[in-house]
């Protein structure tokens, strides 16, 4: 008996080494990568919106009135656009960064305040979480009426800008599938200077409500990179504006557009 006793602790303790041995695998989180060098000489993108397009008035549920519009996201600048994400592993935070090419055609990283999210649109893969996209006030006014959280941008060479810098490319070098993989542990998307990346009036993010306001004119308004997270040559172009007048005495309400404002950047061509 005595014996026993004494191999007890022999059995034990390999025991409870290997479940702790098993637990901090499980929890430690493994390190990222090493980030690239800091810019020094970066080609910069230029992100501006294009003009807003496919502006109507629309109701929802029989009960709810919106204007739905079509906004673009584009780069005028001469360098790319492009966010890179990594995370050690599928529970793990993402790390964030903006990549540029360098003068010297070496690459460079800055780490930035983004986030990625999962979802949206009505179909599925990552998005950079951009915040506040569009907004309505009146044309007199800065008091914000209406706004949407845009879920963010999947930002890939969607369609190329009818004015274009001299750096674009001829054909996309960013496809939409860069942001696929619920389970990827990294991804790069982007957008090639002179290329934009529309998003259509019929996704559910692309209106704002009008019920509960009175008929009249207001101002419609977009923004690229709302937050200023990322590098870019031109923070003075990233938003621009339509004037609408709105009925909504009718089924569907009535919107006529009376002004625009300047655009960063062109419309697109169409495919």
């Amino acid at each position: 008996m005595p014996r026993r006793v004494l191999l007890l602790p022999l059995v034990v303790v390999p025991v409870v080494a290997l479940v702790a041995a098993l637990w901090w695998s499980f929890v430690r989180t493994p390190p990222l990568p090493a980030l690239l060098p800091q810019p020094v000489a970066p080609l910069l993108p230029d992100l501006a919106m294009s003009p807003l397009v496919d502006i109507s008035g629309v109701e929802i549920d029989g009960s709810s009135d919106y204007v739905q519009f079509t906004a673009a996201v584009a780069n005028v600048g001469v360098g790319s656009f492009v966010v890179h994400a990594v995370r050690a592993d599928s529970r793990g935070r993402w790390r964030i960064s903006q990549r540029f090419d360098e003068a010297d055609g070496s690459t460079s990283e800055a780490v930035t305040n983004g986030d990625v999210v999962w979802g949206g649109h009505g179909h599925d893969h990552w998005h950079v979480h951009l915040g506040a996209s569009y907004w309505l006030t009146r044309p007199d006014s800065s008091e914000v009426l209406r706004s949407y959280d845009k879920v963010g941008f999947c930002f890939f060479d969607q369609r190329p800008l009818v004015t274009q810098p001299s750096t674009a490319p001829t054909h996309p070098q960013f496809p939409k599938s860069a942001c696929n993989g619920h389970d990827a542990l990294e991804f790069t998307m982007g957008l090639s200077p002179g290329w934009a990346d529309p998003y259509p009036w019929a996704l559910p993010d692309q209106r704002l409500l009008l019920t509960g306001l009175d008929d009249g004119v207001y101002r419609l308004w977009a923004a690229a990179d709302p937050g200023r997270w990322f590098k870019e040559t031109n923070e003075t172009n990233n938003t621009t504006w339509v004037d609408i007048r709105v009925q909504l005495d009718r089924t569907p309400p009535t919107v006529h557009v009376v002004r625009r404002g300047a655009s960063g950047a062109s419309g697109w061509r169409s495919p």
